[in-house]
């Protein structure tokens, strides 16, 4: 930026602070400079609604070289390469080529020369801030540079280099077309241009004139799906930003070959076709429409293209082709990760059609995607395959005969379609499996699985608990505790535990329930034993693993776990995300995030205290700390846990929920320790359980110990940020989270 630039923006800014600064000026009390009380040591006069300060006072403080002539009735000042002058009569500072307009001026009072202190001093690159409420005027030096800010990433990810990170805060519109990041006590470099703004963003650089930051404004054409919490991260001295890429370009070329093309790396579409309208739908996770190219004019086998954001919770964006003649697009083999390209569809061969214990597959020798439905009566799974032969291994009828399946059946349907045909003993659900392998696509469909008994027996010593199912189980089982319960979660499994009757209770078993269960964004099928009392448990299998025998010891089996043990004291690191100039996300009736984060981190400290536990708090008051310097701070205290807590927002008033986020490690304990603090909130705060999701969240990506980042609430919901804002639900959501770090602890944690 130019020296002529940069001034001329400090016209308008120091204009500003002047009319802010007029009113009040008679009451000013206290002038702090680089932190330090200077009042006492200066003199200062208003004329004309300006606050001036004595030329030789101000000399003195910036160690500047003074020079008055007296014939003249001027001054220069020069400190650091930097020369104002001031002529008496006259409302202009000179500040080498430019000039400033001031309203008063160089003013002589008893004969001393007095000048304008907020033009004067931030002429020579001083930052000011003026707190209304106390009527005290801050004076900063800069503590960093804002150097560069560019685009990384193919333009998704935007990055701020600068000196070193000072306090920050990231703030979106409502309409979520736009992004401003705060930052403290930042000025420009004089080298800075803007290399920004392009077809779909604009930069706008703000100064705050009496706030001591700089504003970056980022502005977009539409709506930029963008998360506070996982969307800004720190990388040595630089601020990146990651943004979702956006639609670049459609276009079918003389070849026939579709391609859809994004400003960044795009997972892998779905696509399904709609034979009775002649669609082809594509569905792209995380990608935004933004602003594209769309080149398809006439084309004898796309008859029209339609794309809209389908939907922002997830993201995901939708071309609907309607095709000429009903033929269909088939994806090729990618060669970019920003581009998606699809052929008009030859015939697909599928072949090898096998049956294997719940399961049947086979493969095709490119993508397919299947119409799939049940039908009642005889129960049976049909399967549609469109634009495929059957080739090899494909038979007319397999005989199956166990307890899921009778058969399996194939034939050509019509022209355009085989069709598979499951006949099944009873209704059940379905997975689509889809993998590539030696150059070909690999399905299989699950049947879900079934309870097909449950029974206890007991002896001297044990408690059985023996479920059998229809196929073979996927399972795990846990142990939870406040109260003992036994869970055991089974994966594609039907619940159909209401045909059976009630299950026999014993002096272990308190009660026994079901539900289905969010888990890492799937669906399982939760068994819960509740236990009056627990010792310990075994887990076995049985008749070719349909049956799960899970062994519950009725009394302490030798000396040594009779006797009670203490827990170890445990080093637990609480982190109260954002605070200070960082409100983090801003509720429907302008709650800061920052307050329940921290009311309900006191009281999770207050309550690990009472059990014996060493806390360390990120922050107790309302001060900012960066992403980084709250990983440091965990990782240098040697913890043994990091908790994070947090509120979420949405641009859905009507989302709400809790959700728990972890990051996959190799002994997996941070999905542990999530899923004992997810299981009390989602049991105990009576509000929607959004389940527990993998992230890549700053703060326990790169924490060294077992972590957790807690979503207690959405803001964004009316109904949850008042719950928000009482001292009971502060309370109950922290004790929650405080039983699931002591079960992680009594489970995983040792004693």
């Amino acid at each position: 930026m130019s020296v002529s630039r940069k001034y001329g923006t400090a016209i308008l800014i120091i204009i500003l602070f002047i009319l802010t600064l007029s009113s009040r000026a008679a009451a000013q009390n206290t002038i702090y400079f680089n932190g330090n009380d200077i009042t006492s040591e200066i003199k200062t006069v208003k004329r004309e609604g300006e606050l001036l300060i004595k030329a030789r006072d101000l000399a003195e403080l910036l160690d500047a070289d003074l020079t008055w002539r007296p014939a003249l009735k001027s001054l220069e000042m020069e400190s650091q390469d930097v020369t104002i002058k001031i002529m008496a009569q006259s409302r202009y500072i000179q500040i080498g080529n430019d000039a400033l307009r001031t309203e008063a001026g160089l003013q002589l009072v008893d004969n001393q020369a007095y000048i304008p202190l907020a033009k004067s001093i931030e002429a020579f690159g001083y930052l000011l801030e003026y707190q209304r409420d106390k009527e005290e005027l801050y004076i900063f030096q800069p503590e960093t540079t804002i150097n560069n800010v560019s685009w990384q990433e193919d333009g998704n990810q935007l990055q701020i280099k600068m000196d070193e990170i000072t306090p920050y805060r990231i703030l979106h519109s409502e309409d979520g077309s736009e992004i401003t990041i705060e930052i403290d006590k930042a000025e420009i470099d004089q080298e800075f241009s803007d290399n920004i703004s392009n077809n779909n963003y604009y930069l706008r650089v703000v100064n705050v004139p009496d706030k001591a930051l700089l504003r970056l404004v980022i502005k977009s054409r539409t709506p930029i799906p963008f998360q506070i919490d996982g969307g800004v991260y720190e990388h040595e001295d630089s601020l990146v930003l990651s943004f979702l890429p956006q639609l670049k370009d459609i276009r079918i070329n003389e070849d026939n070959i579709l391609s859809v093309e994004a400003t960044g790396e795009m997972p892998d579409a779905r696509t399904k076709y709609i034979s009775e309208s002649k669609k082809m739908i594509i569905d792209i996770p995380s990608v935004v429409i933004g602003n594209f190219d769309l080149d398809i004019e006439e084309h004898p086998l796309i008859k029209d293209i339609m794309v809209k954001q389908h939907d922002l919770d997830p993201v995901i964006l939708r071309i609907e082709a309607t095709m000429a003649n009903g033929d269909i697009f088939k994806p090729i083999k990618r060669e970019k990760n920003n581009l998606l390209t699809f052929k008009p569809g030859q015939r697909s061969e599928i072949t090898d059609l096998q049956y294997a214990d719940g399961s049947f597959s086979f493969s095709s020798s490119s993508a397919l995607n299947p119409e799939l439905f049940l039908l009642e009566s005889p129960p049976r799974l049909v399967m549609n395959l469109y634009h495929v032969d059957r080739g090899s291994g494909i038979r007319d009828k397999i005989e199956v005969n166990n307890s899921l399946i009778k058969n399996l059946r194939t034939a050509r349907f019509d022209e355009q379609t085989v069709r598979i045909v499951a006949d099944l003993e009873e209704l059940t659900g379905y997975e689509w499996v889809e993998e590539q392998k030696d150059g070909l696509y690999q399905y299989t469909i699950n049947l879900k699985n079934k309870f097909k008994e449950i029974e206890t027996e007991d002896n001297e010593d044990y408690q059985y608990l023996n479920i059998l199912m229809n196929g073979r189980a996927e399972y795990e089982v846990k142990k939870f505790n406040y109260p003992h319960r036994i869970v055991v979660d089974f994966k594609n499994t039907l619940n159909n535990l209401d045909k059976f009757d009630s299950i026999a209770k014993s002096s272990l078993i308190k009660n026994i329930r079901s539900s289905n269960y969010q888990l890492e964004g799937e669906e399982v099928t939760r068994l819960v034993f509740e236990l009056n009392d627990y010792y310990s448990h075994q887990v076995e299998t049985y008749q070719d693993q349909h049956g799960i025998k899970i062994a519950l010891a009725k009394h302490y089996l030798n000396q040594e776990m009779e006797e009670k043990r203490e827990f170890e004291r445990r080093l637990i690191v609480v982190d109260a995300g954002h605070g200070g100039f960082d409100p983090g996300a801003i509720g429907a009736t302008g709650l800061k995030e920052k307050v329940p984060n921290l009311a309900i981190a006191r009281e999770i400290a207050r309550q690990l205290t009472e059990k014996n536990h060493e806390v360390l708090l990120t922050r107790n008051s309302d001060q900012f700390h960066s992403l980084q310097q709250r990983v440091k701070f965990a990782n240098a205290s040697n913890a043994d846990l990091f908790i994070s807590i947090h509120a979420n927002s949405f641009n859905n008033p009507q989302t709400g929920g809790v959700e728990t986020y972890y990051n996959q490690n190799e002994d997996n304990q941070n999905r542990f320790l999530a899923e004992k603090i997810h299981d009390k909130l989602g049991r105990g705060l009576s509000i929607y359980d959004r389940g527990i999701k993998e992230s890549n969240f700053y703060v326990i990506k790169y924490t060294k110990m077992p972590s957790a980042l807690v979503e207690v609430a959405f803001l964004s919901n009316l109904k949850e940020e008042k719950m928000l804002q009482t001292r009971d639900f502060q309370k109950q959501a922290a004790s929650l989270i405080t039983e699931g770090i002591l079960d992680y602890l009594e489970e995983n944690g040792g004693r």
